[in-house]
């Protein structure tokens, strides 16, 4: 038996154990990653991937594999009795305002593929986690080889259940229960070709079907590629075969996912309910992939984290696929834990165990209102206590309210998840600036400030100006991030005092500063500010910016300040500036107004309550 030490454990190689690996290793972590899979699945599976996880994704530049492969989709179309009621347009404050097809195959094998790319860290295929024992410095973790019946023995400090609703992290320790309900309704899915005379006009969104008790989806899988007909698509087709009905057996019997105890759906089958879902359409299927016959639970974990013990993605929680809102869960605890482990491993906060702790704070609201959400939507769609003309009525009416509509997109794109200020890592926020426990939205692009290399004596300058909106000049950053807007109109006075102050006060935190200021204030470009010290130039050449045009509304002063120009409304001379400080996930942790030196020391003790003095 072989021993093995390394940082981190995770049992799992789903999109969320492969994620949560891959930002532990490139952080520069050793992680240890099992799965009993022979590779990344074949199975379309998940498919969905929502806003708010493409725009976390951006930061670590999968983004651009992920859309070069996806369905683009601009909305929902929703039928009764083959009649269209209604539409959800793809309309939404984000960069990303269209839901996003992309088969759970394809989006494990683009993060395995980075992982092997980017890191050190390979998954240990065909190998299962047999179980594990914490101590006070650490797990031991026995692992098996299926193909050879190999054990071997991995010391970690702390392991990571990413293995779903039959975790053995989560059945490892006794007092972790999974306590829910079951829902004895079958559904099937099946991914297929289909063609017809409807078919083009189905391609460009999320199709639902409306037809007594049943629901059934139809949704484009495969990307147009040059040269493919549209006549001959790929589509997810899935729906109930009965009505809602909660399990009153034994609640602890978990029954979640794929039923693997009777034959799955033929093709036969899934074109009776094309037949009986879509018509007066005329909808022929062929070319079946794969399909499977399904039931959902509606579980969660009781607690994230035992010791050095962690939960993500479905061991933690578990429900219906409505909104297609589990993957993208599992995938926002991966990053929400990753830079807190990070952290500790590195030794960088003050308070390593209540930083681990805020994990299930932030994270496990978050998964009960989820669970809450989906089963009223899945008990909603497919209960046959609301008769289907009302039903199709309530739909109908309100899709007719823009408020509606947005809102509805929105919330399935999880544009809406904010981190609650329960947790000690989200502090306060002024009136007038972006509320802390907000995610942080793009702006308009910021041109660097300094270009120290230029003079006389030396060769002429050739490089374009760069300019970068405040996330693009975020991706790969894995610190905290303390922001000084200074952002005036060229009548009043800049704070270059308080910028001074900033930037002395700051220097001791491990985090990534950036100053942002207005083009009338930085009066020379050549040289840097006379308090940037000499070891300070490099990272000083990639921290100072300056907003060109504050007037417009995707400006810095309009998307995260939205402060009046004082000077101009009230008089006031100054115009106060601000500090805004990010957390590694983009999430706000904290943003203050600041007048005077005193406030802006004031603004700055959210850091140092994070942080060692």
């Amino acid at each position: 038996m072989s021993i093995t030490k390394v940082d981190i454990f995770v049992s799992g190689a789903g999109p969320v154990g492969l994620y949560f690996a891959y930002q532990m290793a490139s952080a520069g972590h050793s992680v240890y990653c099992v799965d009993p899979k022979p590779g990344p699945t074949e199975q379309s599976r998940a498919i969905l991937i929502s806003a708010r996880t493409l725009e976390i994704l951006e930061r670590k530049r999968f983004v651009a594999s992920i859309l070069s492969d996806a369905v683009v989709l601009n909305g929902v179309r929703i039928f009764n009795n083959g009649t269209e009621i209604g539409q959800l347009d793809a309309e939404a404050d984000t960069n990303y305002p269209h839901a996003t097809v992309l088969p759970q195959g394809t989006t494990e094998s683009i993060l395995n593929q980075r992982l092997n790319q980017d890191t050190n860290c390979r998954v240990h295929w065909d190998t299962e986690l047999v179980l594990y024992t914490q101590g006070e410095e650490g797990v031991n973790c026995t692992v098996r080889n299926i193909k050879t019946g190999e054990e071997d023995l991995v010391q970690a400090t702390y392991i990571v259940g990413a293995d779903g609703t039959h975790s053995k992290v989560r059945k490892g320790s006794s007092d972790w229960t999974y306590e829910g309900n079951s829902i004895m309704t079958k559904f099937f899915l099946a991914d297929l070709t289909v063609k017809g005379d409807k078919v083009d006009y189905l391609k460009d969104r999320f199709n639902m079907f409306l037809n007594e008790t049943y629901l059934m989806g139809l949704v484009r899988l495969n990307p147009i590629h040059g040269g493919s007909s549209d006549q001959e698509c790929k589509y997810r087709v899935f729906g109930n075969t009965e009505a809602y009905e909660l399990s009153t057996e034994d609640k602890k019997e978990i029954r979640h996912g794929l039923v693997k105890t009777e034959e799955p759906p033929s093709l036969e089958y899934v074109q009776k309910w094309l037949d009986k879902m879509t018509y007066p359409m005329k909808l022929e299927a062929s070319d079946m992939d794969w399909s499977s016959y399904f039931k959902i639970n509606e579980r969660i974990a009781n607690g994230y984290r035992r010791e050095r013990a962690f939960l993500m993605g479905d061991a933690a929680h578990c429900h219906s696929p409505a909104g297609g809102q589990g993957m993208n869960l599992g995938l926002q605890d991966a990053e929400n834990l990753a830079w807190k482990m990070s952290h500790v491993l590195k030794n960088l906060v003050s308070n390593p165990e209540e930083l681990l702790d805020s994990y299930g704070t932030e994270r496990e609201p978050l998964g009960k209102d989820t669970i809450k959400k989906t089963g009223s939507a899945t008990k909603t769609a497919f209960s046959g206590s609301v008769s289907s003309y009302f039903r199709a009525k309530l739909v109908s009416l309100a899709l007719l309210i823009p408020q509606i509509r947005h809102f509805a997109f929105t919330n399935m794109m999880q544009l809406n998840v904010t981190v609650s200020n329960e947790s000690k890592f989200i502090g306060t926020s002024d009136s007038g600036l972006i509320p802390a426990g907000n995610f942080l939205p793009d702006t308009g692009t910021l041109r660097k400030a300094y270009f120290p290399h230029g003079g006389s004596n030396q060769l002429l300058l050739q490089e374009a100006i760069e300019r970068k909106s405040l996330r693009e000049l975020l991706v790969d950053n894995d610190k905290f991030v303390a922001i000084f807007i200074d952002i005036c109109p060229p009548s009043t006075k800049p704070h270059e005092e308080e910028m001074e102050l900033f930037w002395n006060l700051t220097r001791k935190f491990p985090i990534r500063r950036l100053i942002i200021r207005s083009s009338w204030s930085c009066h020379t470009a050549n040289r840097f500010p006379s308090f940037v010290t000499r070891d300070e130039e490099e990272i000083a050449e990639s921290s100072f910016y300056i907003e060109e045009r504050n007037d417009l509304p995707m400006s810095v002063n309009n998307r995260i300040v939205s402060l009046p120009f004082y000077s101009s409304l009230i008089g006031t001379n100054p115009t106060p500036c601000s500090v805004l400080i990010l957390r590694p996930d983009l999430y706000v942790a904290n943003s203050k107004i600041v007048h005077d030196g005193f406030t802006l020391k004031q603004s700055l003790k959210f850091l140092e309550s994070i942080f060692p003095s």
